[in-house]
């Protein structure tokens, strides 16, 4: 008799479904504006999955902060342990491993995705994405990857669209993090004493200036600056000393301010030619830098 193929799930073409487990997503990052990883939050009750490999790095984050009976059985290795999860442990499950989940009882987790082209490109545009091999982690602390996490998970809070360019600066500096920490290959990503030239940082600059109003993203700016994601992020910060998307955000906000000036002209309006997702997306980026509402602002 053949012997049974893991199942292959595909979560960003099934939109973080898991159909390996008995419930949906409460919710997931499917409708946002992410392009480079994917959320997807589950509530499951206590259960045992098939065998099955996801095509994706998914990273793990737990919620509650209880002691879970968990077994992994992965490539045939029983791992079988009572966790402690706390706020600092995450879970790295590598693409091209099959496993099987067992769970004691019920819990609440976040699914994070992240394509392995992404992850081996994000710093090595030449690398051959098939000699980047992550390592299985099931449980570990690490505070940088849960707090990165949880600001991923609060920009969808605000009203479920989230923000593409957050969510690529986000992941692009995950996929630093996996490639220097949880590879078998410990890659030395190079640092830069400093920054741009002046020439560069003025293209840098112009590009995102002309491109306010649009759904831009991280990976269109490195592109034009001939580089990749991780280090355009590096050095427009030693340049500016504020991370790319601040700097967006920044510019987003005084020409809103131009335009709220015009008094026949709706807020919502000023939010989508300024490139917001929606209006309360505007309203909290825009009284985060000036202290005020947009309503407040315009009647000042």
């Amino acid at each position: 008799m053949p012997e049974k193929k893991p199942l292959k799930i595909n979560q960003i073409e099934k939109n973080g479904t898991l159909p390996i487990m008995p419930n949906p997503p409460i919710f997931t990052s499917q409708k946002s504006g992410w392009r480079n990883i994917h959320l997807a939050y589950f509530r499951q009750p206590a259960c045992e999955t098939p065998e099955f490999s996801i095509l994706q790095h998914t990273i793990v984050l737990p919620i509650p902060q209880e002691t879970v009976m968990n077994e992994f059985i992965s490539e045939g290795s029983l791992q079988k342990q009572h966790y402690y999860l706390n706020n600092q442990n995450i879970g790295v499950f590598p693409v091209n491993r099959s496993y099987k989940i067992y769970m004691d009882k019920s819990l609440e987790f976040i699914h994070f995705y992240l394509e392995p082209s992404f992850v081996s490109h994000v710093a090595y545009e030449k690398i051959n994405p098939d000699r980047v091999e992550i390592i299985f982690e099931p449980n570990k602390a690490d505070l940088l990857i849960y707090q990165m996490c949880l600001a991923l998970k609060a920009d969808l809070d605000v009203d479920g669209s989230g923000n593409g360019f957050y969510a690529d600066s986000m992941a692009t500096t995950l996929s630093a993090h996996l490639l220097r920490n949880y590879s078998t290959h410990k890659y030395q990503l190079r640092e830069y004493e400093d920054g741009f030239s002046k020439k560069k940082l003025q293209q840098a600059f112009d590009y995102i200036d002309a491109k306010l109003y649009e759904n831009i993203s991280l990976a269109e700016i490195a592109t034009e600056l001939d580089m990749s994601p991780y280090y355009f992020c590096r050095l427009f910060k030693k340049s500016t000393g504020i991370s790319p998307h601040q700097y967006l955000i920044q510019q987003r906000v005084e020409w809103a301010k131009q335009l709220l000036k015009q008094p026949d002209k709706k807020i919502a309006d000023v939010a989508m030619d300024c490139g917001f997702a929606n209006p309360s997306h505007f309203a909290k980026h825009f009284r985060k830098y000036t202290g005020v509402s947009p309503k407040q602002y315009r009647n000042l």
